[in-house]
């Protein structure tokens, strides 16, 4: 497991970096189902917990739907079969719970609460920061956001001194997501011009339209920036009505052309 596990970890993070949450559950159907003794938790725990996440950020995409319940299943059988007495490992099989539970939109801050604590003075300043950042964005949802952005602001530093970029990174999409200022780095909400036909849009339109070509609904779109889904749907028909589209379809097609259709815009 320390190659085989290790090897499928890195091929189910790079598959998530690049959009592909499908190949990323192929990865960890195969590995679990090579049936390995679970060994030590050293090379099992992190390739449960990137398998977890993964299922995650694909909540609500059309094409990861089927299957999702075997998938969220296999996680947790594997999960269940690996040790949790080393300090270490306690810590991550609270955070897979967590995410597990995130995974299928039940988590709560009190399960990120858990996984802090089960974390506390064990030297995993990564996870930690993963586990605020979490924490974060359940107390957000639930209004709490001064807690949210004393967590967002420590993930953030913390994942600044590791040279930790993808999650330094995600801890700022989410703080702009919800308009949170994190030390002395302010949400930008001017609205930026540039020669292409989606420059009239404001950051906020170009976040909704990136979500709307990845399928969501308007209620999915305002549970993911923090908003009513009134409010979703007013950005939407201004989009629509800026880039001159008849609907969501060409304003997907034109944002996959543009290039705006990723995780985080210009």
């Amino acid at each position: 497991m320390q190659y085989s596990h290790t090897a499928a970890h890195c091929q189910l993070a790079y598959a998530v970096l690049t959009g592909r949450y499908l190949d990323a559950r192929d990865v960890f159907a195969r590995t679990a189902a090579k049936n390995l003794p679970p060994g030590s938790g050293r090379y099992s725990w992190p390739l449960a917990y990137a398998a977890a996440a993964a299922e995650s950020a694909s909540r609500g995409l059309p094409a990861a739907g089927p299957g999702r319940d075997e998938a969220l299943r296999r996680i947790r059988d594997f999960a269940d079969g690996l040790p949790r007495w080393y300090p270490p490992w306690r810590g991550y099989g609270v955070m897979v719970d967590a995410e597990l539970r995130r995974a299928a939109g039940e988590d709560t801050p009190g399960d990120w609460q858990d996984a802090a604590e089960a974390f506390a003075g064990v030297c995993r300043p990564a996870e930690l920061a993963r586990v605020r950042l979490r924490w974060a964005e359940t107390l957000l949802a639930a209004g709490e956001r001064d807690d949210a952005r004393r967590l967002l602001a420590q993930a953030r530093e913390t994942a600044g001194r590791l040279g930790a970029r993808p999650l330094a990174g995600e801890a700022e999409r989410l703080a702009r997501r919800a308009r949170l200022v994190l030390g002395d780095r302010a949400a930008p909400a001017a609205r930026e011009r540039s020669g292409t036909p989606a420059g009239c849009l404001t950051r906020r339109e170009r976040e909704v339209l990136a979500l709307v070509a990845a399928g969501r609904s308007n209620r999915e779109i305002a549970r993911e920036l923090f908003i009513a889904p009134k409010t979703a749907s007013v950005h939407v028909s201004n989009i629509l009505a800026k880039l001159e589209v008849s609907g969501r379809g060409e304003a997907a097609a034109l944002a996959q052309r543009l290039g705006l259709a990723g995780p985080e815009q210009p």
